[in-house]
């Protein structure tokens, strides 16, 4: 019965067999014939290639730049957009946050006092440099001033005790007068506010009478609103009573009004795609308040350096809600000096590869085209998809350094098939359009392969969630579709000119001179240092029993490692990481965590389109159970407090009994004006644009929120869970069940949304690359062994190499995710360009199969190996000096590609020639072979594998 099957599967494999070989012969005739008509008119090749570029180019009119972080690093259709937009439309107004930190032995001294308050003063009275200038008045968030209520109708020993309220108990009309006529204060949390920001008066008190004072302090002297000035200390020391005594840091906090309508991201946006949501004159004043505490710093190390006083120790450590972006951003193009640099050594080294010592052969012209089609190709894909409507983003920037590893591989392996062309004494005599479409019908079927399974993968990988990933992998498969055709069309004319100057003799950097003298370039590749490098390593060691029994150990082991290392690697991303440690920001923030352990990020709870009367105790039940949530702290319960209001005031219970529609709106009315309750007037939003007056019942409510803060979490296993948690907290209330908006939103889940997601987004990218790779090389090569060496080459090296990112103390984050994109592209090429080399080495009778498949392992390396290292030694000579830069992006770019390199030549060119001379497939190549040119046919075969002796 075996004998059978097998007998019927024989006829099957030879029909796959010569589908393969057709295929291949096939390829060759196309870029036999393509490479004829263009060394026989190179230069109208050239000018063609040329309209069609400057053509495309055109498309650039319509580019534009996505600066908006909403539109690069969040899932389009995650909650967190349409929470956002949600937000926007129904708000159109929020705050943001400055904060500075002032540090010294002790600031609750009279003389650190007094220089916070020169510090806040300075601040108070900047303005920005450009006209019209912009003040701190100009862009702050006012609220009313109620001192004067506090002080005449209040308790003054505690105004804001439950109880009697005047806003609940004196005639509208007379407190109304009263509160319509407050002025409007900026909101400015600092301390100094207890000694109403007068120098004078700190500089008459003692230590122990600024400590009582502060330890007394609840309400701000200067507004008249509550306020817990113990928040604004850290590192603070109390006494046996529990007051606060002493703190080694305070943190003053000035909360600004943004107008979301006036929000353009074109102007205060960045290259980065990193900026805060501002305004254009929150923007300028920023600028003004950065300047102001830089100035400060300096005056204080002066002071410092200048005093021999260790009490006169002190430091300002500052943050704005611009600082982010401008660090980020600047560090991430501070290093184009880097990148320019390492693209001139990269060229220089592609310039010594390509050309010989001697004028004749100096291919400086052919370097500059080959550099020229690459950067062409850039602009070419900047051009289409610009026209195409889709934006440029910040991590493009990495893209011409993938195109030069793509493209100058390409210009290795072309060169390598011209000077095996050459090589061959029956070439010699043919005219040079033949010798060039020889050329490149050898290296066109090779670089096909890699090129066209690098553009489906980035197609596939254009599918998605993340905007910019998506954006890039656009970018990228243009990008590598066009590298590939001016390789093959652009650059092959050029190639053909520059071998029509050297056969002339001509000066190979100016062509106006001639070498008369010169004797015929030697066409001798076997004298070569390569190919007796190559020669010495695989016939002694690679190809050897002993060799390839370690060359598999290695392999095999390095697998090993590679997958403990990729399950242990985390899904983990700060955005400080973009910040270098020597920023000002990354100062501040280290600070922050030191001296205030246990400050989390902030968070709301939102409540829109409900009936607020009868849902009321389900929104208070709500208050309650976030107040006993681990997740959450610092609740700022306004249902409790109305609840209070109400009961203290009206004698009514709002929390039991349902009070009716016409009380709800009264009652809230009063509370929202009430001393305790003005502190939540920003959380409520009416219906139908109306306001809320004092006097009248308050319009029909259409939002509430609930302030509060999360705790600190300390990685993504904590703050993933703590943002689903109140996500299904906010759930099982059903205050959506009938039609209404309830949702949790923190400007910080734009981050852990994605790294939630980023885990599963890079494990799918990776496969369908993969698949994307044993789909096109079944297509182009058509050879099933070959296409599954092919792909475990490329599965292994991406083992590996996710494996030793975590060695190396990397994260699956957004840039890892883009890096390892690219990985597959880079990763590829090392493998299938040896396994296509030794497909198409013609096979030879003479010879034993073992010996057959050794001999033509060893021609495909001395063919193409050179080429693929040369290619790997310029990608990662460009990308050198990216280690030294201060930008996580390229640094992470560079370690990635960095083990790519190092993994993906040790499986392309040690393991896959290992495997191929043990177990690899027939050659497609038979002696007599030929593609069909024009109305004749060529001989294409390659060195007969009997001509190679191995050592056995």
């Amino acid at each position: 019965m075996e004998i059978e099957e097998k007998t019927e599967q024989r006829p099957q494999l030879g029909k796959l067999y010569r589908v393969a070989q057709a295929i291949s012969l096939r390829v060759e005739s196309f870029y036999y014939n393509l490479g004829l008509q263009i060394a026989r008119r190179p230069k109208r090749w050239m000018l063609g290639c040329s309209i069609l570029v400057v053509l495309c180019i055109g498309g650039a009119l319509r580019f534009r730049q996505e600066k908006n972080p909403l539109k690069l690093w969040v899932p389009p259709d995650s909650d967190f957009i349409r929470d956002t937009e949600w937000l926007m439309s129904t708000f159109q107004e929020g705050v943001k946050i400055e904060s500075f930190i002032f540090t010294a032995d002790d600031v609750l001294e009279p003389r650190a006092l007094l220089r916070l308050n020169e510090i806040t003063a300075r601040l108070i009275d900047a303005q920005s440099q450009n006209s019209p200038k912009i003040a701190w008045t100009d862009v702050c968030f006012k609220v009313p001033i109620v001192t004067v209520i506090s002080q005449q109708l209040g308790d003054p020993a505690n105004p804001y005790k439950p109880g009697f309220d005047p806003a609940a108990h004196l005639p509208p009309r007379f407190y109304c007068e009263i509160i319509n006529s407050l002025p409007s204060g900026c909101y400015l949390l600092s301390i100094m506010d207890i000694w109403e920001f007068n120098s004078t008066l700190i500089g008459s008190m003692t230590k122990e009478g600024i400590v009582d004072r502060f330890n007394a302090a609840r309400v701000s002297p200067t507004l008249g609103h509550p306020m817990n000035f113990t928040e604004l200390l850290g590192g603070v020391t109390r006494d046996d009573s529990g007051r606060i005594v002493k703190a080694r840091a305070v943190k003053t906090r000035w909360i600004v009004h943004v107008n979301f309508t006036g929000v353009d991201m074109d102007q205060t946006g960045n290259d980065a795609g990193t900026a805060d949501w501002t305004t254009r004159d929150v923007y300028e004043w920023e600028g003004s308040f950065l300047r102001e505490l830089e100035e400060a710093q300096v005056e204080l190390n002066q002071r410092r350096e200048k005093s021999n006083d260790s009490s006169d120790a002190y430091s300002v450590y500052y943050e704005a809600g611009r600082s982010f972006g401008d660090i980020s951003s600047d560090s991430i193009f501070h290093d184009i000096d880097k990148l320019v640099l390492g693209i001139v050594i990269m060229s220089i080294y592609v310039m010594l590869i390509l050309s010989k010592f001697n004028w004749i052969e100096l291919r400086f012209w052919l370097t500059f085209v080959a550099m020229f089609c690459i950067t062409g190709a850039f602009i070419v894909a900047i051009g289409l998809c610009s026209l195409a409507g889709i934006p440029y983003g910040p991590v493009h920037t990495s893209l011409p350094f993938m195109l030069m590893g793509l493209g100058v591989d390409d210009t290795f392996v072309m060169m390598a098939s011209w000077e095996e062309v050459n090589s061959q004494l029956r070439h010699l005599g043919k005219p040079l359009p033949e010798r060039v479409a020889l050329a490149l019908s050898h290296a066109g079927a090779a670089i096909s392969v890699t090129s066209l399974t690098d553009v489906v993968a980035f197609v596939i990988g254009a599918s998605t969630i993340l905007p910019s990933l998506n954006s890039f992998c656009i970018y990228a498969a243009v990008g590598v579709l066009v590298t590939f055709v001016l390789q093959v069309t652009f650059f092959v004319a050029f190639f053909t000119l520059d071998c029509e100057r050297a056969e002339s003799k001509r000066n190979g950097l100016l062509p106006c001179v001639t070498h008369p003298s010169f004797g015929s370039p030697t066409k001798r590749p076997h004298e070569s240092v390569s190919w007796k490098v190559i020669d010495a390593l695989y016939v002694n060691v690679v190809l050897t029993t002993p060799g390839k029994l370690a060359i598999v150990a290695v392999t095999v082991a390095l697998a090993a490692l590679g997958a403990v290392g990729s399950t242990r690697l985390e899904q983990w991303f700060d955005p400080m990481w973009f910040l270098p440690k020597d920023s000002y920001l990354s100062e501040y923030l280290a600070v922050r965590e030191s001296e205030f352990p246990k400050v989390g990020f902030e968070a709301n709870v939102f409540v829109s389109d409900v009936d607020f009367v009868r849902q009321f105790p389900k929104i208070l039940n709500l208050s309650r159970t976030m107040q006993a949530a681990p997740f959450a702290e610092s609740v700022k319960n306004w249902a409790d407090d109305f609840v209070e209001f109400v009961e203290a005031n009206f004698h009514k219970d709002a929390e039991n009994g349902t009070l009716a529609e016409s009380e709800f709106s009264v009652y809230l009315s009063k509370f929202l004006y009430s001393r305790v309750g003005a502190k939540y007037r920003r959380n409520f939003r009416f219906a139908d644009g109306n306001n809320l007056t004092c006097g009248e019942p308050a319009p029909k409510l259409l939002m509430a929120s609930i302030d509060f803060n999360f705790v600190k979490f300390t990685s993504p296993y904590e703050w993933i869970p703590g943002m689903d948690g109140a996500k299904d907290t906010v759930a099982t209330f059903g205050l959506d069940s009938e039609g209404g908006f309830v949702t949790v939103w923190s400007e910080v889940f734009a981050s852990w949304v994605t790294d939630k997601v980023i885990s599963q987004e890079v494990v799918r990218n990776l496969i369908l690359a993969l698949v994307c790779v044993m789909g096109m090389t079944a297509i182009l090569v058509a050879e099933l062994q070959t296409c599954f060496w092919i792909l475990s080459c490329v599965l292994l090296t991406l083992l590996d190499v996710c494996g030793f990112m975590y060695f190396w103390g990397m994260t699956i984050d957004v840039v890892s995710c883009i890096g390892l994109e690219l990985a597959v592209g880079l990763c590829v090429d090392y493998a299938a360009h040896v396994a296509h080399a030794f497909l198409n080495v013609s096979s030879s009778g003479n010879l034993e199969p073992r010996a057959d498949r050794s001999a033509r392992a060893l021609i495909a390396v001395r063919h193409i190996g050179s080429a693929v290292l040369f290619g790997a030694g310029s990608t990662l000579l460009a990308l050198s000096l990216l280690s030294l830069s201060r930008a996580y992006v390229f640094r992470t770019f560079f370690k990635i590609f960095l083990l790519v390199i190092i993994f993906g030549l040790w499986h392309g060119l040690l393991l896959l020639p290992v495997v191929l001379s043990t177990i690899g497939p027939r050659s497609l190549r038979s002696d007599g072979q030929y593609v069909q040119a024009g109305d004749k046919q060529v001989q294409v075969e390659r060195v007969d594998a009997a001509a190679v002796p191995l050592n056995k």
